[in-house]
């Protein structure tokens, strides 16, 4: 049976795993941002003139909720300072001068067969190692396995790999199939659970053959075949195709007993046991109609993704948009100086000939932003009420249940910018949260 959800869309896919993994050189420096995880920053443990070896823990904290960063190169610390980061803003890093001569640090070593069946052991590795969500989310993965202790019995593997022009899964699948399934098995270990499910959308056939053909059954693995739907890769939409079991809005997925990690998160897992590997690289997908070709590149963490097209061909034309990750929920970066982080799964080079904004867009309430909303939301009467600042009604509709996958702004004859005024909205509510806070906070210390 192949399984899925209700709504969705279907966008032209745009995708190459055809095209085969390039190894991209490292830069002559790379960038190391001090925040590649939800949750608090990492304080940098090193200084200008420290010589680091590749793989060398970087930045560090004590916070529970939190990853390390490691080096991505062996070189020279040449400043410890604000740069951009590719999500918008300056932020604390650490740049290192390559020497290019990959100088490995021994810290992580390979850990040994006791150690690779025991849960503890397991995920002190992961903590080590910075993994953490690799499908874009970021979120520290040794914190979101113990915070699943005593309510998750279902660990989902997210295969969908549903946004466009994305490769980077589909390829780790097919080139690493038993890696992956034993990094899987790694995750499934350290869950303390006898079962892991991967969900795997129906158009990587060929992925589902390959590892198929490596028995996932004995690491404790059920291949789930998926349609081939966006957003069928989101979280809440994996656990309904996998399980059945829905996430109601406000909800977490360890209120239904699930958790979900990606595919490059699992292989990332398995590099960090078996190789004593930190995470500091993973397939970037470099696309886009400004781009000269497509290539899915094995990138290391902090290069600049100008040097990285460079790398990958080069531009044909003028990028007017930067997205990383996908068309759908990507996120635009602002400068070509910022570099790749851990949650870069794609870097879209886009021109004008993708804006299909219009000037003074109007609603003709056909209802078809509704039909697709995989949330069972209302697209049409939460944009009415945002127009309006009317809070008690966005709440009323479950504005913050919206995880912006744009499946409603695609389907919309009329282009409203539904997806970016909910995204908007959600601020609007937090910043208005803040305030009450606040001010309830002056109200008691004026007593």
């Amino acid at each position: 049976m192949i399984r899925s959800f209700r709504g969705g869309v279907h966008p032209d896919y745009m995708k190459a795993p055809q095209i085969p993994v390039n190894v991209v050189a490292p830069p002559p420096q790379v960038i190391i941002p001090m925040i590649q995880h939800i949750g608090a920053p990492a304080k940098p443990i090193v200084k200008v003139g420290d010589y680091v070896t590749m793989g060398q823990k970087i930045g560090d904290n004590e916070v529970p909720m939190f990853s390390p960063v490691h080096a991505s190169v062996s070189g020279k610390v040449v400043a410890v300072e604000q740069r951009p980061h590719p999500l918008g803003e300056m932020v604390m890093s650490v740049v290192i001068e390559n020497d290019f001569q990959d100088t490995p640090c021994t810290d992580l070593q390979p850990l040994n067969e006791f150690e690779l069946k025991d849960p503890d052991a397991i995920l002190q590795r992961i903590r080590d190692a910075g993994i953490v969500g690799m499908g874009g989310a970021m979120f520290p993965t040794g914190f979101k396995i113990v915070g699943g202790y005593g309510k998750v019995d279902k660990l989902v593997i997210n295969g969908a790999e549903c946004e466009p022009y994305l490769n980077g899964d589909h390829l780790t699948m097919l080139t690493f199939p038993e890696q992956l399934l034993k990094g899987i098995e790694l995750l499934r270990i350290a869950s303390r659970l006898d079962k892991a499910y991967y969900g795997i959308e129906v158009n990587k056939q060929d992925a589902i053959d390959v590892l198929m053909s490596h028995d996932p059954a004995k690491y404790g693995i059920e291949i789930v075949r998926e349609k081939v739907k966006y957003p069928q890769g989101a979280e809440k939409m994996q656990i309904k195709a996998v399980t059945g079991r829905e996430v109601k809005p406000g909800a977490l997925p360890s209120g239904v007993g699930c958790n979900v990690c990606s595919t490059r998160t699992a292989y990332a897992v398995y590099q960090a046991c078996y190789e004593g590997k930190p995470c500091i690289e993973r397939i970037v997908t470099v696309s886009g109609s400004a781009m000269n070709q497509t290539a899915n590149a094995l990138t290391r963490v902090g290069t600049p993704l100008g040097y990285l097209a460079e790398q990958c061909g080069g531009f044909a034309k003028t990028p007017r948009k930067i997205v990383l990750g996908g068309p759908m929920m990507g996120i635009c970066a602002t400068s070509l100086e910022a570099p790749t982080i851990k949650g870069t799964a794609g870097v879209l080079f886009f021109t004008e000939e993708e804006d299909k904004n219009v000037d003074d867009p109007t609603c003709i309430r056909c209802g078809k932003c509704i039909s697709v909303c995989p949330m069972h939301l209302e697209p049409v009467f939460m944009y009415m009420y945002y127009q309006k600042r009317d809070f008690e009604k966005m709440a009323q509709y479950h504005i913050t249940d919206c995880f912006e996958c744009g499946s409603c702004s695609y389907n919309c004859p009329a282009r409203m910018p539904l997806t970016h005024a909910f995204k908007t909205a959600k601020i609007m509510f937090q910043e208005r949260a803040a305030a009450e806070k606040a001010k309830l906070a002056a109200k008691e210390a004026a007593k």
